[in-house]
């Protein structure tokens, strides 16, 4: 979670660019669905891929946030700041935190 509160709760925040998304990635978050978990994207545009919710459990290559994270195209990418390369130890921590999930 600290992850997310630093890297991406900025955007996707009741004050954020992203308010739209019902996401809600705060440290200290606990409501799973805020934290996008079974969750139908509310507004990802082609930002969604062809996935169908924001963290499906125990499979992070088929959830959102892990595609948003893995792309540094322009509307995919998360975050949007300063992104030319994807962190790939970000990625991969995201990705277990989603896996571990039953």
């Amino acid at each position: 979670m600290a992850y997310l509160d630093i890297n991406c709760s900025h955007c996707p925040s009741a004050e954020g660019p992203a308010s739209t998304s019902a996401l809600f990635l705060t440290y200290d978050q606990t409501d799973l669905r805020k934290l996008g978990v079974n969750k139908i994207p509310v507004a990802a545009g082609n930002g969604a891929g062809t996935f169908d919710f924001d963290v499906m459990p125990g499979k992070a290559d088929e959830s959102i946030l892990t595609h948003h994270m893995n792309s540094t195209e322009v509307g995919i990418a998360m975050p949007e700041l300063g992104r030319t390369t994807v962190h790939n130890e970000g990625v991969e921590l995201i990705r277990d935190w989603i896996n571990s999930m039953k």
